[in-house]
């Protein structure tokens, strides 16, 4: 989902989350917004800092290198996934979202991700 996300924006320039019209349809299909959600304006714009921040942090991941801005700006971006620790009947701690909003619980899957893939 991670590697989705940050190439939503192609090799030729074309961005797939460019407007909101273009971001819903890609986000239900990713599975990180219901069928029956939109996102505003606003979320539409923290979703592209979000995703532009997470491309940075990719990049340079692979590079071996370090962004310290980026990474200021995707932990900022993914605070509004509104995460807590919750505990399996097995005993195992896991992230989940406590937010009730759409654009919340899109955030909180993708920093779920991010914890478990970094």
């Amino acid at each position: 989902m991670l590697a989705s996300l940050a190439g939503t924006v192609t090799a030729d320039g074309t961005d797939l989350l460019g407007t909101r019209e273009e971001a819903v349809p890609w986000l239900r299909t990713a599975g990180l917004l219901p069928d029956d959600a939109v996102i505003s304006n606003s979320e539409h714009g923290a979703l592209l800092r979000l995703r532009d921040a997470l491309r940075e942090i990719t990049d340079a991941r692979a590079a071996g290198t370090a962004v310290p801005d980026a990474a200021a700006r995707l932990t900022r971006a993914l605070a509004d996934g509104r995460l807590v620790v919750t505990v399996t009947s097995a005993g195992k701690a896991v992230l989940a979202s406590s937010a009730r909003a759409s654009y919340s619980n899109l955030v909180a899957a993708i920093a779920i991700a991010v914890a478990e893939a970094w």
